[in-house]
């Protein structure tokens, strides 16, 4: 009995461990050939360059196509948190997507400045097989200032840490389960 519940608690351990897979040489964020393949059958296309207000709301007519699965604009990435988005994540036949052609999407975002200066906005579009490529818009912002942004988020900081604290998590209770199971004996 102990050596079963020994062998189940290494299983566990190993399985935790081997869970949690890194990819040293994929640096980019999501978006980026880095962390998807990023491979030229998949399409996206947008304006390249907008002059904006501050607080003042734009739209960009995003279109994705050849076998295009969604379309993302998510915080973190690039200067996206220097605005507020209508539709930070897109799926082909949505509601939101205009385009009823399946592996082709066609979106209207709205983004809405919140402070001044020139900023880029990365526009994700992803399909089966890890296919993903990315858009980016430079957006020139003027007008009354005062506004202050939110803190870009430290995505790799908290990747980094997530991928030592969890692993190193669950083998601490593992270690409490296995011992109190083998004390049990």
């Amino acid at each position: 009995m102990k050596l079963l519940v020994v062998m189940s608690f290494l299983t566990l351990v190993i399985a935790a461990a081997s869970s949690v897979v890194a990819f040293p040489d994929n640096t980019g964020e999501c978006g980026n050939s880095g962390c998807h393949d990023t491979l030229t059958t998949l399409t996206l296309t947008t304006n390249s360059t907008v002059d904006a207000e501050t607080g003042v709301p734009f739209v960009l007519q995003v279109d994705a196509g050849n076998g295009a699965e969604y379309i993302a604009v998510k915080g973190g990435w690039a200067d996206n948190d220097y605005f507020t988005i209508s539709e930070p994540l897109v799926q082909d036949d949505s509601t939101n997507d205009t385009n009823a052609n399946d592996g082709e999407i066609s979106v209207d975002i709205t983004f809405i400045p919140i402070s001044n200066g020139t900023y880029t906005i990365r526009i994700w579009a992803a399909a089966g097989g890890d296919l993903a490529r990315s858009f980016d818009v430079t957006v020139t912002v003027t007008g009354e200032s005062g506004t202050t942004p939110p803190p870009p988020a430290d995505l790799i900081g908290i990747w980094g840490s997530m991928m030592v604290l969890v692993p190193l998590a669950t083998g601490v209770i593992l270690l409490i389960f296995g011992y109190f199971a083998l004390r049990r004996d």
